[in-house]
């Protein structure tokens, strides 16, 4: 385990990040009851020691034309800097949203932006063809909907945490190049002033500003994002994969509604194929874990069968990766 020291001041100042991870420094400092000088310098320990790696622009690529394809990866028996070489080469090489490597029935799961099916068997084919020697077998899934959630765990619990859904059925929409540059500026990085990305896109801070906020109204931009280093708090991070009972699917709403009012979940996701559902969760340890399963299989009977899986090592995520641009 990674896990640090964090102190209350610290775990403060998480929870506020964690609500609105583009709070201001003054907004914080007046929370926290600190100056601001002390304020920003905590947040900078807090990045500078990985505890956070990143403040993530939320881009909607479905309203930009893509759509997300998941591919669930079983690897050869090959050494260890053969699989880490292979995962360097799928997050570089393609458009890929995210990567991480598991502990289950498989051992790689990775998500794929792509115009459309044909593009991303296109994709594939090449990943399957350059990689023959480690890819033993997998399985695809396409992803029909995405909802992040906040940590809602730094402080007290927080039963009704902020929902964003990514990947719903909306109106497509073009973008010109300086819009584009923008969102590239952005997207690791959402606490830039517009100032900044003003220097680095060649605009001034006012159209900068005014491009933001149109890039927000279009829901292109569907909100921000703080991502922590779950080790750090003594968590291990989980997947349950549900396949559904379809003759109780009046139950799924119900299911998700339960869901979000759990500490420790961090997303779930709609698949389309063997499994229906993908539940991101980061217990306090197995015994809570395997609570929230027995809890979940004995409310909804919609759940004919799951998977678990946990998540080893999280290797990148990109929302507009340059592959795109």
């Amino acid at each position: 385990m990674e896990n640090l020291k964090l102190d209350l001041k610290d775990k403060r100042i998480l929870d506020i990040l964690d609500r609105n991870s583009n709070e201001p420094i003054s907004s914080i400092a007046k929370k926290t009851i600190m100056s601001k000088q002390v304020t920003e310098y905590r947040i900078k320990k807090l990045i500078s020691q990985k505890t956070i790696y990143s403040f993530f622009t939320l881009i909607e690529l479905g309203k930009l034309g893509y759509s997300l394809f998941r591919a669930h990866i079983k690897l050869r028996n090959v050494p260890e800097e053969e699989y880490s070489k292979f995962v360097k080469h799928l997050f570089e090489e393609y458009p890929t949203f995210w990567v991480a490597f598991v502990s289950g029935s498989f051992d790689i799961i990775v998500d794929i932006w792509a115009q459309n099916a044909n593009d991303f068997e296109r994709l594939f084919n090449q990943i399957l063809w350059k990689n023959k020697k480690v890819i033993y077998s997998y399985d695809i899934f396409p992803l029909l909907e995405l909802a992040l959630y906040d940590y809602g765990y730094f402080l007290k619990k927080n039963k009704r945490r902020n929902r964003i859904v990514l990947f719903e059925k909306e109106k497509e929409v073009k973008i010109n190049s300086v819009d584009k540059k923008i969102l590239s500026v952005i997207k690791h990085n959402s606490r830039l002033s517009y100032e900044e990305i003003g220097r680095k896109v060649g605009l001034t801070r006012n159209a900068i500003k005014n491009r933001i906020e149109n890039l927000e109204k279009q829901k292109i931009i569907k909100g921000y994002k703080m991502m922590v280093n779950f080790k750090h708090f003594n968590r291990l991070s989980y997947k349950i994969f549900i396949k559904y009972d379809h003759s109780k699917i009046e139950q799924e709403k119900e299911l998700i509604e339960f869901v979000q009012g759990k500490e420790g979940i961090l997303a779930n996701t709609k698949l389309l194929g063997k499994w229906n559902l993908d539940i991101e969760i980061q217990p306090l340890d197995a015994k809570d874990l395997q609570k929230f399963v027995i809890e979940l299989r004995s409310k909804f009977s919609l759940v004919e069968d799951y998977e678990l899986i946990q998540i080893i090592e999280d290797y990148g995520i990109d929302f507009y990766p340059n592959k795109l641009i």
